[in-house]
């Protein structure tokens, strides 16, 4: 089952951040202390429980990227999770060697259902492990995902959608207070020097016939396109 997995990049990306996403998970229960990340911006920017809606769409955002292109187009399938994945290795590393931890979620919170999902959010999510934001660094993986990829080429709707979409995550990390503005600058920086990495460097014009054997000939046409 390994060697399958190996020898097919795409599924070895979506295996790799499984693994990256475990990580996270107990180092984020570990880390508890480290530097306080805090700007005057964010005593600004109000809190808005209702916010959680867009924040929680990220994990729906990730599950469905990830099968659509598991279905209909490996190569971007490949790319997508790859950003993701440099992303996921830089915060991690980033984590452990300069950790990081924020005071800025609310004290109380009200009755109504948007602020008790995001109490019983940040009860389970420590205040630590926080820059950069992986939410926004993920998000913009998945955006340029979309944008560049082949299966959406033609598809300005998805690709309108998918920036909407992406604009509201980003900004629900400020408004349910799960993130300084510093988080989200350096998220956002991260997620889009991933994608010029991924996109501009990585996949060049020599990865193109290196990948010739695994992609449709359809895929290789609109890739030599954007060479």
């Amino acid at each position: 089952m390994f060697n399958k997995i190996k020898n097919n990049k795409a599924i070895l990306q979506v295996f790799i951040y499984l693994m990256l996403v475990t990580i996270f998970l107990i180092e984020n229960n570990i880390n508890l202390g480290g530097h306080k990340i805090y700007c005057k911006l964010d005593d600004i920017i109000p809190f808005i429980p209702a916010f959680i809606v867009p924040y929680c769409l990220w994990f729906l955002f990730i599950v469905g990227t990830g099968i659509i292109f598991l279905l209909k187009s490996k190569i971007d399938l490949e790319k997508t999770f790859l950003s993701i994945n440099i992303c996921m290795g830089i915060g991690l590393l980033t984590y452990f060697i300069y950790p990081s931890y924020i005071t800025i979620r609310p004290k109380t919170y009200g009755k109504d259902i948007f602020s008790q999902a995001v109490k019983l959010l940040q009860e389970g999510d420590s205040p630590a492990s926080v820059c950069p934001s992986l939410h926004v660094a993920i998000s913009i993986s998945l955006y340029t995902g979309i944008i560049d990829s082949f299966f959406f080429k033609n598809r300005f709707g998805i690709k309108i959608f998918a920036a909407i979409l992406t604009f509201f995550i980003c900004i629900s990390t400020l408004f349910i207070k799960q993130h300084s503005a510093i988080d989200v600058a350096f998220g956002l920086i991260l997620g889009f020097a991933s994608y010029i990495f991924v996109y501009k460097v990585y996949f060049n014009e020599n990865s193109v016939l290196k990948h010739a054997k695994e992609v449709t000939p359809q895929e290789l046409h609109y890739k030599n396109d954007n060479f």
